[in-house]
């Protein structure tokens, strides 16, 4: 009786793109990461021969609902240093490292005992710097999703800028 109905152009005209939008909408959420959770670490801070500051998320601290989870890599976005300090009307970024190609190569490869350091010599990032460093409360993020693309990942951590190694 139904199909009957979808012989009718206008029944037809309504019907079939309405199916076709929700089909595409509930595929699309088996193929992109949750957006409820996020797989969260810590950042470890060093500093590399030429005293740039290196940043390294540490798997081992990797936890998505505080259960502890393993990941081979990180699938990075953007590696962003911000101060919250910074009055709401203003941005709160002070520099990012982002593949240099984020149409082409959405991602940057992070694999475990991999550092990013700043003003970085990689082909493959594009450092910014949009506001000047100055001695403040900074918090560090490296976000992306994980190696299976199941899970976004949120690794960070507050310092002190300058950082000290003391």
């Amino acid at each position: 009786m139904f199909i009957g109905h979808l012989s009718k152009p206008f029944v037809a005209c309504l019907v079939l793109p309405i199916c076709s939008l929700l089909i595409v909408s509930i595929s699309g959420c088996f193929k992109t990461p949750h957006h409820s959770s996020a797989i969260e670490g810590d950042i470890e801070i060093s500093t590399n021969n030429k005293g740039n500051l290196c940043f390294e998320p540490l798997f081992a601290t990797a936890v998505l609902h505080d259960q502890p989870i393993q990941i081979k890599y990180i699938r990075m976005r953007r590696l962003e240093i911000y101060n919250y300090d910074v009055p709401d009307n203003q941005s709160r970024t002070i520099l990012t490292i982002a593949p240099i190609n984020p149409i082409d190569e959405e991602y940057y490869i992070i694999e475990k005992g991999e550092k990013i350091c700043l003003d970085t010599d990689n082909p493959n990032l594009k450092q910014r710097i949009f506001r000047p460093f100055k001695p403040q409360s900074v918090v560090v993020a490296i976000g992306g999703i994980d190696d299976k693309k199941e899970e976004y990942v949120d690794f960070h951590r507050e310092f002190d800028y300058p950082f000290t190694t003391e």
